[in-house]
């Protein structure tokens, strides 16, 4: 990568030997994944004792947080602001885990759901909402600042940019911009047809948010594109879905990459480096097409 470049490198959870090897980079930086699909952070706060006392002793009210989170379709019904209250504590638990280890220059959410955008998208909105709030704020009691990080969404849910707004989106929009270091639009173009005129189709969300109020055009100048090396399928994640040669399936990733970077984005990030995606060839020959374009 160029001098000066930073690399953001994750795991799902914090791992603190992969940690070690990211920051033996010159530019690495870690940046662990938390799901907001139900996972072990569901299930109940996870302090040592010294924490957990020193958090009831500034909020005692906190301890009828502790335990798991309602589970997903009871959360999805509950009144705006208990929702938000719960979502709030997932994200401070994914900080816990941040504040736990030490080794985190950032960190990443998996992610803005297609259902946010769905006919009954408000609840989800409120989830990954709180969550974000959660995950930047942490717990003031316990020392925590605000800490921004880079936040996935998914591409059947860019269609949100262009929805006219309401206090509840207003909200949605303006707490993203609040967290994000990075917002990473889900893009994966099937690696089919003229590559520039996919990457024009593909930058729906992108232009959403550039057309929009102050927070929207605010979080298009942190737009990441997104997609996979191409050659592990997967449904939704697009990539050489028509059978390309290697070197062509590379041609057309390139040379969607330049016409992206152009738009501009303020970034690019690869998913999915398992099977066919993760030999080094392939990520040899993406990391030269990456560095020509940032």
């Amino acid at each position: 990568m160029p001098s000066g470049v930073p690399v953001y490198v994750g795991t799902y959870g914090v791992n603190k030997q992969t940690a070690a090897l990211v920051h033996k980079l010159p530019q690495g930086r870690y940046a662990p994944m938390f799901p907001i699909q139900p996972s072990e952070f569901w299930e109940g706060r996870r302090l040592d004792r010294r924490a957990e006392r020193e958090l009831l002793v500034r909020n005692p009210r906190s301890n009828r947080l502790a335990g798991p989170l309602p589970a997903l379709p009871q959360l999805l019904r509950l009144p705006t602001a208990t929702r938000v209250t719960w979502s709030v504590e997932l994200g401070a638990r994914f900080r816990d885990a941040l504040r736990a280890t030490r080794v985190a220059d950032t960190w990443q959410l998996d992610e803005i759901l297609a259902e946010c955008a769905g006919a009954q998208g408000r609840p989800y909105r409120e989830l990954i909402r709180g969550a974000v709030r959660g995950l930047v704020f942490g717990r003031p009691a316990l020392g925590d600042t605000s800490f921004r990080g880079l936040v996935w969404w998914a591409k059947s849910a860019h269609v949100l940019a262009s929805r006219r707004v309401t206090p509840e989106l207003t909200a949605f929009w303006r707490m993203l911009n609040r967290g994000c270091l990075g917002l990473i639009g889900e893009e994966y173009p099937e690696f089919a047809g003229d590559p520039r005129a996919a990457a024009r189709a593909a930058a729906l969300g992108h232009e959403g948010l550039r057309g929009g109020g102050p927070e929207r055009r605010a979080l298009s100048r942190k737009y990441f594109c997104g997609l996979t090396p191409g050659f592990h399928l997967a449904p939704g994640l697009g990539g050489n879905t028509h059978g390309l040669s290697r070197a062509e399936a590379s041609r057309w990733r390139a040379a969607y990459l330049r016409a992206r970077a152009a738009a501009p984005v303020a970034g690019i990030a690869e998913f999915n480096f398992r099977f066919e995606n993760s030999s080094r060839s392939v990520i040899r020959e993406l990391l030269r097409e990456l560095a020509s374009v940032v």
